[in-house]
């Protein structure tokens, strides 16, 4: 069974349990007001004509919400393990010589075909040695 706690039904938000947004076709769950996040439920930022989602302390991340790097005088907003992703907060893409941050399964947006052409090549030897 699902560890995470009952929000309604006896299930978790991610398995149908909870209000859900009332936007047609949304299926994130809802804040405040009938609606989630990214519809505008949930707190605000309260900067002047900005309407973005709180990300902590009453600002969303432009304006100064949310937990920040650990590094002096940096004010990125902190990723992995208090840093930012300048300062090691994030994964690095795989490829050689390549500083982008990985964007998921080990490779950044230029790079991520190489996932894909390893595993092809893998596969194709894999074939040939039957």
């Amino acid at each position: 069974g699902c560890p995470k706690g009952s929000q309604g039904r006896n299930l978790c938000i991610a398995h149908g349990g909870g209000k859900r947004c009332k936007v047609e076709n949304c299926p994130k769950s809802a804040q405040s007001h009938g609606l989630c996040k990214g519809h505008g439920g949930g707190a605000r930022c309260t900067f002047a004509n900005c309407n973005k989602s709180s990300q902590g302390g009453g600002f969303c991340r432009k304006h100064g919400g949310g937990k920040r790097c650990d590094v002096p005088k940096c004010k990125n907003s902190a990723q992995r393990g208090n840093f930012c992703a300048k300062h090691g907060g994030s994964k690095a893409c795989q490829a050689d010589n390549c500083a982008r941050t990985d964007r998921g399964g080990g490779y950044c947006e230029l790079h991520r075909h190489y996932k894909v052409l390893r595993l092809t090549k893998k596969l194709q030897d894999e074939m040939a040695a039957m």
